[in-house]
């Protein structure tokens, strides 16, 4: 060999070390990265994947409703576990003083919770049944199936969600958020994204009644509606840690809507702790529960003499649970009156109702009759008189 070519030797060998030692043993690719190295649309979509297979997260959102300077927020806080398809949460309204009263009657379930402005509930779910407890009540309320006792009233099925066992969150809608762009980079190594998923999708996020008070219409007929603008943080592990979406887009414009005083919307959820949750989530009720498909019954067939509490997580002022009255309650019945006739019109149906409960302008004292829909199903009127507790 001569000493050409043992130098040549010398230096292919140098270079295969190199080599070897740039690319590891064995020379094997480094591995890719669980989102980040997939197309740019599909990242946000994995990274909710991603998320869910760590287990489970504590959650954190807030709902932002702004009319002028005062605000409606709906807090939500809670643990899931995406493995058990469980989730544990309490729920919080904090409306400021001169917040619009009808948006606010209208945002709290006309009208559940105390007058002063706030409205809590703490809820369980898990794949056989999800219980809610009021802020003031002594029981859990447990709902199995698809509990309806007045037609169209399905109010308490936002709580259970598709993506996370805790439904309403922004989880719920982030499976279709496709962005342009891989993200920008941010200084702990994960990415932010900004995107938009449609209109229609939005209404995820809330109970059955409350989306017939947004807009546009259209939305209900499947319409998928203008793009609602989203951010979302996603970690250097790939895991979804935060997002926020603008729904100003989705309240209503009419004057005489019960939200038209309303000009802002918007929500923000944070997840952390990820992980399977420690300790595990119990969605084992702490208590007496109740059966809601024998409890939660109209208020007009609850018999005179009977307590009731109002808040069922129904969202809904005619439906109530009846409970014993040597215990706390919402209302007592002082009286129940049929008008057996075929619906009138609103202001006779409001005049009869009126006479039916003559007591009904004193102090505490209130009534409520049968919706036109309600008395065309019934085939008459029904009036209730109650005090208030």
């Amino acid at each position: 060999m001569t000493r050409r070519t043992a130098r040549l030797a010398t230096a292919l060998t140098a270079a295969a070390l190199l080599l070897t030692a740039c690319t590891g043993s064995g020379g094997a690719e480094p591995a890719a990265h669980p989102v980040f190295s997939a197309p740019p649309a599909r990242q946000v979509l994995l990274a909710l994947r991603h998320t869910q297979e760590t287990g489970g997260a504590a959650l954190r959102q807030t709902v932002t409703f702004t009319a002028g300077r005062t605000t409606a927020v709906h807090t939500v806080t809670g643990r899931v576990d995406f493995a058990g398809a469980r989730g544990e949460a309490s729920g919080a309204w904090r409306i400021a003083p001169g917040f619009p009263q009808e948006a606010r009657d209208v945002l709290l379930g006309d009208p559940i919770g105390p007058e002063a402005g706030a409205a809590r509930a703490r809820y369980a779910v898990d794949p056989r049944a999800l219980h809610y407890r009021a802020g003031s009540a002594g029981y859990w309320l447990r709902y199995e199936g698809d509990i309806e006792p007045l037609r169209d009233i399905d109010a308490v099925s936002v709580l259970r969600g598709t993506e996370s066992a805790v439904g309403g969150t922004l989880l719920e809608v982030l499976g279709s958020v496709r962005p342009e762009a891989g993200g920008g980079t941010r200084p702990d190594g994960g990415r932010t994204y900004r995107a938009d998923f449609p209109l229609a999708q939005a209404m995820a996020l809330f109970p059955e009644d409350l989306r017939t008070e947004f807009a546009p219409q259209p939305l209900f007929a499947g319409s998928p509606g203008a793009p609602v603008p989203v951010t979302v943080e996603v970690d250097a592990e790939g895991r979804i840690t935060r997002a926020r979406a603008d729904l100003a887009a989705v309240l209503p414009t009419e004057e005489d809507s019960a939200l038209a005083g309303v000009t802002g919307l918007r929500v923000d959820l944070a997840l952390s702790a990820f992980g399977p949750p420690e300790p595990a989530v119990d969605t084992t009720p702490d208590g007496r529960v109740l059966d809601a498909g024998r409890a939660v019954v109209p208020l007009y067939e609850a018999a005179t003499g009977d307590c009731a509490d109002l808040d069922t997580g129904l969202r809904h002022r005619r439906l109530v649970t009846r409970v014993p009255c040597d215990g706390p309650h919402d209302v007592r019945i002082t009286g129940q009156h049929t008008l057996a006739t075929a619906y009138p019109g609103p202001d006779a149906a409001r005049d009869r109702a009126d006479e039916a409960c003559a007591d009904g302008r004193k102090p505490g004292r209130r009534h409520t009759w049968s919706s036109p829909r309600e008395w065309q199903d019934l085939g008459e009127g029904r009036v209730t008189c109650y005090r208030i507790f």
